[in-house]
């Protein structure tokens, strides 16, 4: 009978060290995947790029957009530069809301100087819907006359602007 208690005591032991081992081998597994999300999640985070080697635009292929919104016509284009970067900066100097009519339609009308001051041009905005840039917001123009902002966000994006020709 004294057998049978110690086997019984032996057999609680070996339960209680199993369930243990087992407790221990889940927070382990548990812990592992918590700290691969992480890691995974910081891999994936968007790393910084330099401006001037990779600069990436939202051009519209329909201008100017009237029944869809415009964002279904993006498309991500880089920007390649020649000739010196200061004689294709504009700044914006000068908004107003509605202030060029096409068609019928209204549009905001922006002012642009380029960056050495030396000329002055306006655009009317072809992202309708989008955020109106602030007074000193800088622009590329491109070969079709569309002013495109230098700096700007995929989830707050700025209005590009045609070039009215005077």
């Amino acid at each position: 009978m004294i057998r049978e208690n110690e086997l019984e005591s032996v057999r609680n032991e070996n339960r209680r060290v199993l369930i243990l081992s087992g407790l221990f081998v889940a927070v382990l597994l548990v812990a592992i995947c918590a700290l691969s999300v992480m890691l995974l999640n910081q891999l994936k985070a968007s790393y910084p790029t330099n401006q001037q080697d990779v600069t990436s635009i939202l051009i519209p292929a329909a201008l100017p957009l009237a029944a869809m919104p415009a964002d279904r016509f993006s498309i991500s284009l880089p920007i390649i530069l020649s000739g010196s970067v200061s004689e294709q900066i504009w700044k914006v100097t000068k908004i107003k809301l509605l202030g060029y009519e096409l068609d019928g339609q209204h549009y905001d009308l922006a002012t642009f100087t380029r960056i050495d001051g030396q000329d002055i041009a306006q655009g009317y905005c072809i992202n309708r819907g989008w955020d109106v840039p602030d007074i000193g917001t800088e622009y590329l123009i491109n070969a079709e006359g569309v002013f495109i902002p230098i700096n700007q966000s995929d989830a707050h994006p700025i209005q590009g602007f045609l070039k009215i020709q005077s």
